[in-house]
């Protein structure tokens, strides 16, 4: 479904990713986790070329692209195949929740303004926002405006679904409320990748875990390898000192 071929980033002399191999089956929920500073968000937004690679190559489903030849119109075949749900919401001020959710469709799908309607109204329901569906941004918590942003992405129907750390900017009380959307947006069999801060919550969602450091791709693997014995020792020293700050938080 997706593959990651040799992914370089450079920013200036800085190298952030270091040639990353990644493969993505269709229907699994990959979990990204690392330190700060890995490379995870940056390897994320590669994929829809929101952050253009310097080298290497990127694949979803039929269509490939390179970095090094990609045309506009190659990267905005990728951008048709994903749909990114932010750390920030990004959400429009302006427009209603539903407006929101539509405008994708409009503008970037061209469907017409009463399909696109019925769609979002649709997909609030499914992310518990129908009765919301009038309000404007400054009246929704950060919970629902992130849920908002999901309903956005999922009207898109992509292929994939990118998430770059999306409980990262909420209230610790608004957390579970986002991430039970996310997990139910997973068993609906959607391929998602999940970069996440989140461990409890990626063991739980993740088929497959992938652990970075240092812009390299340390070890990969199912959720529950990873997690119960991985076989890397910067992998157990991260989840060992994760785990001690959980338990410390609790």
């Amino acid at each position: 479904m997706i593959k990651l071929h040799k992914i370089n980033k450079y920013f200036s002399q800085h190298h952030v990713l270091k040639g990353i191999d990644l493969s993505v089956k269709k229907g699994e929920v990959v979990a990204i986790l690392g330190p700060s500073g890995s490379g995870k968000s940056t390897l994320l937004r590669s994929i829809n070329f929101l952050e253009r690679p310097s080298s290497g190559s990127v694949e979803i489903g039929a269509l490939k692209v390179n970095a090094d030849t990609a045309s506009k119109k190659d990267i905005h075949a990728l951008r048709m195949a994903t749909a990114m749900v932010f750390q920030q919401f990004n959400l429009f001020k302006n427009l209603n929740v539903l407006q929101n959710v539509m405008i994708g469709l409009t503008s970037v799908k061209k469907m017409d303004r009463k399909k696109a309607k019925e769609i979002s109204a649709q997909i609030l329901e499914k992310v518990g926002l129908s009765d919301r569906i009038s309000y404007y941004p400054s009246r929704l918590s950060g919970g629902q405006q992130q849920r908002v942003a999901i309903a956005r992405a999922l009207a898109l129907n992509p292929e994939v679904l990118l998430f770059d750390e999306p409980t990262s900017a909420l209230d610790p009380e608004l957390v579970d409320e986002v991430l039970s959307t996310i997990k139910k947006v997973a068993q609906e069999g959607n391929t998602m990748i999940i970069v996440t801060h989140e461990l409890g919550f990626a063991r739980e969602v993740a088929d497959k875990v992938v652990f970075m450091d240092n812009g390299l791709v340390v070890e990969e693997g199912p959720v529950e390898k990873i997690f119960t014995d991985p076989g890397e020792e910067r992998t157990k020293q991260f989840l060992g000192k994760a785990l001690q700050r959980f338990i410390y938080e609790i």
